[in-house]
């Protein structure tokens, strides 16, 4: 069945949460037949970016069957692009396998769609390749490049294609998404309402990273522990400990969630050491309190910012045994 007018506003609203005036722009851009043939979707990690790829490009499918294949991921029109075989990075080979299947005619859809997973990482080649295929598209042929920031593409990519932005939701709103949506979240609001207020404000305001803090409760508590540890090893001066500390970097993503709370519980220590009692997101502002006292505001700071560049550092993919070593360096030196 071919997707009516109705339908087109329908299959986005439908799969995305919020974002209403991002839907509506591409919903009518989609409608009148407006729509780019490259676009740039930033957010956080789990924003929706590629629920909102897949919704698009089931909204151009062209009939409902189609649509309903693609927002399930088995259409043989979508390809989703993402590094493989354990590489941190997409590769010119990755962009190279694209301009060989994207001249051949769609399988069951008036489209073809490429949905680039983390474009950010796509080395420099890689992204000169993408560009010759944004400046001479195929017809009918799409792509959706997903990125944290935007900033991280080249300014010749950034130029043909437009860039639009998730939506950061606010504590409330988010508050509200999740006592409807999540048995646990709901418990949480009853039993442990600082708890959850406390994930909530650690999400970035991200609904799926939210989602997963509250389903993977246990692993957080356990990474917050060792956050603790690692802030006694730095308050008690005594450096020899650092250098043997089990950082929790058996992955990236275990690595990032660790030192970025970290960094919010650095944070939480310098309001406690300028104000006194407060309110804090880390949680436990007892201990975050008697450790404030150690130390000056001025090693917390040094030391936050640390934490915020190996952050950073492990989002632009480098090696995680060179992250460790300088983690140790660059916070004994903040102290």
């Amino acid at each position: 069945m071919p997707l009516g007018e109705s339908d087109l506003g329908n299959i986005i609203n439908g799969a995305l949460y919020g974002n209403d005036a991002l839907k509506s722009i591409v919903s009518e851009d989609i409608a009148g037949g407006r729509f780019v043939h490259a676009l740039i979707i930033e957010g956080p990690p789990k924003s929706g970016k590629l629920t909102l790829a897949r919704a698009i490009a089931a909204t151009l499918s062209g009939t409902m069957s189609a649509a309903d294949k693609i927002l399930r991921g088995i259409s043989a029109d979508v390809y989703e692009i993402a590094p493989r075989d354990g590489r941190k990075t997409l590769g010119v080979d990755s962009i190279r396998e694209i301009r060989e299947t994207a001249f051949i005619i769609p399988n069951d859809s008036d489209i073809k769609a490429y949905i680039v997973r983390y474009a950010d990482t796509m080395t420099v080649q890689a992204q000169n390749a993408m560009l010759k295929l944004l400046e001479e598209p195929p017809k009918n042929v799409y792509f959706m490049l997903l990125v944290e920031n935007a900033s991280s593409l080249l300014a010749t990519v950034r130029s043909r294609a437009p860039i639009v932005r998730m939506q950061v939701f606010t504590s409330d709103e988010l508050r509200k998404y999740l006592v409807e949506k999540s048995v646990r979240a709901a418990e949480m609001a009853r039993s442990a309402p600082d708890e959850l207020a406390r994930m909530i404000a650690r999400s970035g305001g991200s609904i799926g990273e939210a989602l997963r803090m509250i389903g993977d409760g246990d692993r957080s508590a356990s990474l917050a522990q060792q956050v603790v540890s690692l802030l006694d090893i730095l308050c008690s001066g005594d450096r020899s400990e650092l250098y043997v500390f089990p950082f929790p970097m058996k992955t990236r993503e275990e690595a990032i969630e660790f030192f970025s709370l970290l960094r919010v519980a650095l944070r939480d220590m310098c309001a406690l050491r300028s104000r006194g009692e407060c309110q804090t997101l880390f949680g436990d502002d007892s201990k975050l309190s008697e450790l404030s006292k150690k130390v000056g505001i001025e090693a917390l700071l040094r030391c936050e910012l640390t934490a915020s560049e190996i952050v950073s550092m492990l989002r632009m993919n480098l090696a995680l045994g060179n992250i460790k070593v300088h983690a140790c360096t660059a916070l004994a030196g903040a102290f």
